[in-house]
């Protein structure tokens, strides 16, 4: 038997960032050729390993890869080995859970079609996206995940019919001025002003479902010049991602109308455009036939899970992790127990039997 607390803490020593997962595939894959699975590299970075019974269609189970640029302050002794690099998300758990679940696969010898997708840049990048064109090579029937989170108690399920996470897009927008001394001010044009009349409207527009936010803004490049640039760098969460195009479109109107107004150019660029992660409500109640799920609300959050939730009946749900102090995700001290990962193979191997 492997011992998968190992496996978990060499992964969480080796955090590599979106597409740039190099060690960590490496690792995998020798643990893929101990078992004696076939597998192909996918998306770069990523892998997909399969265990055949026979004719029929396949089940997909995935665990994303990634790590974030996120500097860990857990004090652990596993702690990150790339400095400023931390799986602050759980994914070196994921990917733990999911080798778990090959080994008890190939123990029980599993009367299924089964796929296992080792996923590249969850974070950043749009990884599942890139692995689509390998998955269709296949007959899939439905996809399964999971994501950790210590909000809920340990080993818990939670996850909800239709829409679990949002759709979420990401937007800079630009503003570009003209430079002028600030003695002279008055012959430039303000890039700063411009997007700070921006950053007003948006945020004084009335929303219902849509969350609009900027997280980081920079303008300027020394403090007695007029700004001849400045760009916003925000982020789209909708419950459906036609609502997120409209909010594109949105501010694009916001930002034009602003920079005629001051005489400046306005663009904008959207990033990476997540679909929302909506769950198959089939496969929901046969999760609650198979273990105890808690059923929760929506999300605000992001998972490109959803691209492959678009393809085929899907559902993700969350692995409570459990603590007296939650730390929530993306945080440097977020560090599930070890006690979880067996918990999560659990849930994934009732799935294969049940």
């Amino acid at each position: 038997m492997m011992d998968l607390a190992d496996i978990r803490h060499k992964l969480h020593m080796i955090p590599e960032l979106s597409f740039r997962e190099y060690k960590t595939q490496a690792f995998i894959e020798g643990l893929l050729d101990s078992l004696g699975v076939p597998y192909e590299e996918v998306a770069g970075t990523g892998i997909l390993a399969r265990w055949e019974f026979g004719d029929g269609p396949f089940r997909l189970f995935r665990a994303d890869m990634d790590a974030l640029p996120v500097v860990e302050d857990t004090g652990w002794e596993f702690s990150s080995g790339h400095e400023g690099i931390m799986h602050a998300c759980g994914h070196d758990v994921h990917m733990t859970v999911l080798i778990g679940l090959i080994e008890r696969v190939i123990l029980h010898r599993a009367k299924e079609n089964l796929l296992f997708l080792f996923q590249p840049a969850e974070e950043a990048g749009g990884g599942a996206e890139r692995c689509m064109e390998s998955l269709e090579r296949f007959s899939i029937h439905e996809a399964w995940a999971l994501h950790v989170n210590d909000e809920y108690p340990e080993g818990s399920v939670s996850s909800r019919p239709g829409v679990l996470f949002a759709s979420a897009y990401e937007v800079d927008c630009i503003f570009e001025g003209r430079s002028a001394h600030v003695a002279f001010y008055k012959q430039g044009l303000d890039a700063v002003e411009g997007a700070t009349d921006f950053l007003r409207e948006v945020y004084r527009s009335p929303r219902e479902d849509t969350v609009l936010r900027f997280g980081m803004i920079s303008g300027g490049r020394v403090r007695n010049v007029v700004p001849d640039s400045c760009v916003l760098y925000g982020t789209i969460r909708t419950p459906d991602y036609r609502l997120s195009e409209s909010a594109v479109e949105e501010l694009a109107d916001i930002g034009n109308e602003i920079a005629s107004n001051r005489g400046l150019i306005y663009s904008q660029t959207v990033g990476s455009r997540y679909p929302q992660l909506n769950v198959n409500e089939e496969l929901y109640e046969k999760l609650r036939h198979l273990v105890e799920v808690n059923t929760v609300e929506m999300k605000y959050v992001g998972e490109d899970f959803s691209f492959i939730a678009l393809k085929y009946p899907s559902l993700l749900f969350w692995l409570g992790t459990g603590r007296e102090d939650p730390k929530g995700l993306h945080n440097s001290q977020f560090l599930p127990a070890d006690s979880v990962i067996e918990k999560g193979v659990d849930v994934f191997w009732r799935i294969v039997t049940g």
